[in-house]
């Protein structure tokens, strides 16, 4: 929640995402039905976190059919996207995921991903693998944060 002195903005801003997030996610609305052309970073970024957690990797696949999700070169968009995939168990993804985490190494996107992977048996095994080709590049500070991840720490 906001502070109550917190200045006040233009909720109606995110309704389209939020609309379109609901309609899809409940399966009342089709991918292909929603006009995304004009969407900026930011209405994005909200669409992909209001869709249900439990979202399938069939639900994921019709997104990045309609909307090609996976190729995104946006960051933002890209990190939030594969989290999702992760989540999904999107097989589709994992190419893309690794390129992204052995090409970028700031944390506030490898943090998160990371922790995704580590979730479950499966996960953890490919992010083993793909920090073993990617740690090196990565600043000591992310290696740190990465390594006490990978120990449970």
């Amino acid at each position: 929640t906001l502070p109550p002195d917190a200045p006040d903005y233009d909720r109606g801003v995110f309704a389209r995402s939020t609309e379109a997030a609901r309609g899809i996610g409940t399966g009342a609305l089709a991918p292909a039905a929603v006009d995304v052309a004009a969407w900026s970073t930011d209405e994005w970024l909200h669409f992909l976190n209001e869709l249900p957690v439990t979202f399938s990797a069939a639900e994921m696949a019709k997104l990045d059919r309609a909307w090609k999700l996976t190729e995104r070169g946006n960051a933002e968009i890209a990190a939030v996207w594969l989290g999702r995939a992760i989540r999904a168990d999107y097989a589709s993804a994992y190419p893309r995921l690794e390129s992204f985490l052995t090409s970028i190494g700031r944390r506030k996107y490898l943090k998160p991903l990371y922790a995704e992977l580590l979730r479950t048996p499966a996960g953890r095994a490919r992010a083993e693998a793909i920090y073993a080709k990617a740690r090196a590049a990565y600043h000591p500070i992310a290696q740190s944060t990465l390594d006490r991840m990978f120990a449970g720490k």
